[in-house]
């Protein structure tokens, strides 16, 4: 079958239980466009006027860098695995978590970006209702009804997202930006946070790397339609750290010029400066909410799909339609409201998982085998101490990055572990001999 034929259907099978054949696979700008059209969002924006208005706009600006070169970095490695295997997130981590073992790793991810699918749809529902006076909960259900019909059809549909939402995000954050210097302080390298209690580069980092850990973790559901691995880790590029960092500095730079109240709370949610300009702006303004956290919540939505499907053996779409539901009646009731302390949640028990598989998969890569053991104990041992080490640093080390913690002690874990467990970890017999 020719890749043009197969672009011509609307629904293409998504391959929930097999790796994507090659005739399947699409070009390195569609990848791309899923992923570059994913962070450039609202959400993001947030995110840098929060750390912007605790650091200040250097320091938030620096942060807001090094937080997504992190991203791209375990982002691009796990990406070029998915693009040379074609398999999904949760195939993949069969391999390293066990036949069994699986389920509890991909099962935490799939669920927890169900939760960021609410998140997105409780944020259009709430935005559309502070910045145009419109029902919270009419916003919330057409939100969430608009981007359960998107998932629906596949992946074709968020790269198609992805085109639209990108070049959307940058014009009207170009005339967001624009407003804010008309009526605020333009000197905004000088801008100086006015918090009592700021947090440190360090926790600003793990903010920015947190708030796509899992989805980045899950990034194999995307990037397995790479037709190689290279191709694979050159569309995160565009996510990481491009479009992340562009979509969290303009929130940064709205912040910084004071037009926004209280950013300590709110971020740089810059919907308020565009209201009340003319029709045309407010037209414009409603479409880019629903686009924009359209592309966040279709693509977790995806992930949470994709990952459900293969737990299980059921099709992508029945399972999104029932998922998409339960994460209306979330978003309904109230979770936006605990945005924060979900992101720091993520930030110390996510981040070793992708560190794990990369270890596994790329740097003590060994002969896969269709005979899968049911369970990999010490991928569970690694997780489970980095992340009690990330945890800790969280409570008593908080200048530290958490996710930066769990990463390396991730990686130093599994190094020491691969040398006491020898043989094809793989096979049962493997497994056998390393126990």
């Amino acid at each position: 079958m020719s890749t043009n034929n197969v672009d011509k259907k609307l629904l293409d099978p998504e391959f929930e239980h097999t790796p994507v054949p090659k005739e399947y696979r699409k070009k390195l700008s569609s990848v791309a466009a899923v992923w570059f059209g994913f962070p450039m969002v609202l959400t993001s924006a947030v995110i840098g006027g929060l750390i912007t208005a605790q650091l200040g706009f250097k320091a938030g600006a620096l942060a807001m860098l090094v937080g997504n070169l992190l991203l791209f970095v375990m982002v691009g490695l796990l990406s070029y695995d998915a693009g040379r295997s074609g398999m999904n997130f949760s195939l993949t981590a069969q391999r390293t978590f066990g036949r069994k073992g699986y389920y509890l790793i991909s099962g935490l991810l799939s669920t927890v970006v169900i939760g960021w699918f609410a998140l997105q749809v409780g944020l259009t529902g709430a935005t559309m209702h502070g910045s145009f006076g419109a029902s919270l909960l009419l916003m919330t259900v057409i939100g969430g009804v608009l981007y359960v019909a998107v998932t629906y059809v596949g992946i074709k549909a968020l790269s198609f997202l992805g085109w639209i939402a990108a070049p959307f995000y940058i014009l009207i954050a170009i005339i967001a930006i624009a407003m804010a210097f008309q009526s605020g302080n333009s000197d905004i390298l000088n801008y100086h946070p006015h918090v009592s209690n700021a947090m440190s580069f360090g926790a600003a980092v793990t903010l920015v790397f947190a708030g796509f850990a899992d989805s980045g973790t899950m990034t194999a559901d995307f990037t397995r339609w790479a037709k190689n691995g290279r191709e694979g880790a050159l569309s995160t590029i565009f996510a990481f750290p491009i479009g992340n960092f562009i979509a969290e500095l303009v929130g940064g730079i709205v912040v910084a010029t004071g037009v926004i109240p209280n950013p300590a709370s709110t971020g740089g949610d810059f919907m308020s400066v565009l209201a009340g300009h003319g029709p045309l702006l407010t037209v414009l303004s409603i479409l880019f909410v629903f686009i924009n956290l359209g592309s966040v919540g279709t693509h977790c939505l995806y992930n949470g799909a994709v990952g459900w499907s293969h737990m299980t053996g059921k099709k992508m779409r029945p399972i999104t339609v029932i998922i998409g539901v339960v994460g209306l009646i979330v978003a309904v009731s109230g979770i936006y409201n605990h945005f924060f302390n979900w992101l720091v949640l993520l930030g110390v028990i996510i981040p070793p998982i992708g560190a794990i598989i990369i270890m596994d998969r790329l740097v003590f890569s060994k002969k896969q085998s269709a005979n899968l053991v049911s369970w990999r104990p010490m991928s569970f041992i690694v997780w489970i101490l980095s992340a009690a080490i990330a945890l800790y640093c969280n409570y008593f080390a908080p200048h530290l990055s958490v996710a930066v913690v769990g990463l390396v002690s991730a990686a130093i874990f599994y190094a020491i572990g691969n040398l006491f467990v020898k043989g094809d970890s793989d096979t049962n017999a493997g497994m056998k001999k390393a126990v």
